[in-house]
């Protein structure tokens, strides 16, 4: 008889325990979103460039707010294979999906960040890190971002000009303040998309995003997003001193 109560109790824990593990995977949502950018480069000499980014983040697939960033910032070319940059990004969250935040929230982010690039082939590498901190009205939080990226041409014409390229990264977010507790892998994206030269100084890029993102323990979200960018490149410098040098 004891052994029929013991097996049984084991039984119900099992069942329990199977449907504590189905809420919490009931938590993960999956949702479809679109990414609407423009990423400019402005070239002042040899050495500084600024950087500046605006882009409209939709829920929905193009149907509701999920967040908005505007982006300044000024970068160092410390060698031909190693920048430094600064900057300052103003952004608002919204309330969306299965997961949302309370209300509508601003924050001001500052950034540093340092990019390494290398070539093998037709192969071009980049990869950079990233630490930023989030001021909120209330609390200032910090993470590291590091990415790691890849891009080659795949159609060229006669003489050497890109027609087509696709480029890829992976971009892994860690929480690395004291608020993080158990949460310090917060965020991950993968990309993988078209780039298509427009102009000289223009190009399109296409592609996909999945963006992961473990809001805690509990919530988690898969977003499913359409990336559509405008990459645009402007050289302030003087030409006749470029050709002298």
């Amino acid at each position: 008889m004891l052994m029929y109560f013991r097996s049984k109790k084991r039984i119900l824990l099992f069942f329990f325990l199977f449907l504590f593990n189905s809420s919490v995977k009931a938590q993960k949502a999956n949702q479809f979103n679109s990414w609407w950018y423009y990423s400019g480069k402005y070239q002042l000499s040899k050495k500084i460039n600024i950087r500046t980014l605006l882009s409209w983040a939709r829920h929905d697939f193009a149907k509701n707010w999920q967040q908005s960033n505007v982006r300044i910032g000024g970068n160092y070319v410390v060698s031909k294979k190693v920048n430094f940059g600064v900057g300052y990004e103003w952004v608002v969250l919204f309330p969306y999906g299965e997961h949302p935040v309370l209300e509508k929230r601003p924050e001001h982010r500052i950034y540093e960040q340092i990019t390494v690039k290398n070539k093998l082939n037709r192969i071009s590498f980049r990869s950079s890190a990233l630490l930023e901190h989030r001021i909120r009205k209330d609390i200032t939080r910090h993470r590291l971002r590091v990415r790691l990226g890849m891009k080659t041409p795949i159609i060229r014409s006669n003489d050497g000009i890109t027609k087509l390229g696709v480029s890829f990264f992976n971009e892994f977010f860690f929480n690395i303040d004291k608020y993080a507790g158990n949460n310090v892998y917060g965020q991950n994206r993968f990309y993988a998309g078209f780039d298509i030269p427009i102009t000289t100084n223009f190009i399109l890029g296409l592609g996909y995003l999945n963006q992961y993102i473990s809001i805690n323990e509990r919530r988690k979200e898969n977003n499913y997003t359409l990336m559509v960018g405008i990459f645009h490149k402007v050289d302030f410098r003087n030409k006749k001193l470029v050709q002298v040098k």
